[in-house]
């Protein structure tokens, strides 16, 4: 308003950018995630009581979930560690997405048979998302480092370009549940240099097979 109280031309303008502001704060931004073991829950606990409370972070295996189900065009998951009973909460996101005409990319490690350190617990938890995807009528790319040395390292289920978890959690019992782990729930634009990156080092992956 002027100074008589009108509403000024420029009201609208600034009404618009304030809407603008808050859809942003929605879209934009990142939520703590973390893994709990047993032994933590109270210290955790403690923590929120001290910053007031209730406000506790996301939880890694329900976040994961989550982001999972979110995807409606593509999603990867990206691990050097994974897990048939990982995959399987996974597993119903994946094939009903597949099944809708979308796409999953898989990238792991040592999952060839002369790859030198060959692990079956990444090949029996890819054969269950295989599985998922085959039966919904839809394909999956995998991508392997099988070369020696750990060759990828980070931890990243990413949906659309839109949602991401990324942390310090293996896809595995122990990531999402056994270990203290920290990570983050990342939304809006940041999301697709991360997508990028991962495609990157897919058809990296594939390059090299």
């Amino acid at each position: 308003m002027d100074e008589v109280g009108e509403i000024t031309r420029a009201a609208p303008l600034l009404l618009a950018q304030a809407h603008a502001l808050v859809a942003m704060s929605l879209e934009e931004g990142w939520e703590l995630v973390l893994t709990v073991p047993a032994f933590l829950t109270e210290s955790l606990n403690e923590m929120s009581r001290d910053n007031g409370g209730p406000g506790l972070p996301l939880d890694t295996g329900r976040t994961i979930r989550h982001v999972a189900e979110s995807a409606r065009s593509h999603l990867v998951i990206a691990a050097p560690y994974l897990h048939p009973s990982f995959a399987a909460t996974v597993a119903p996101a994946l094939s009903t997405l597949t099944g809708a005409g979308g796409t999953g990319t898989v990238i792991t490690r040592a999952l060839g048979r002369s790859a030198p350190d060959r692990s079956n617990a990444n090949v029996a938890a890819v054969e269950v998302l295989r599985g998922a995807v085959s039966s919904a009528g839809g394909e999956l790319r995998v991508c392997s480092w099988d070369e020696s040395g750990l060759g990828i390292h980070f931890k990243v289920v990413l949906a659309d370009d839109q949602l991401a978890y990324i942390g310090s959690a293996n896809l595995t019992p122990g990531g999402t549940r056994g270990h203290a782990e920290a990570g983050m729930l990342l939304r809006g634009s940041r999301v697709k240099a991360l997508s990028r990156w991962l495609h990157v080092v897919a058809d990296e992956l594939a390059r090299r097979s």
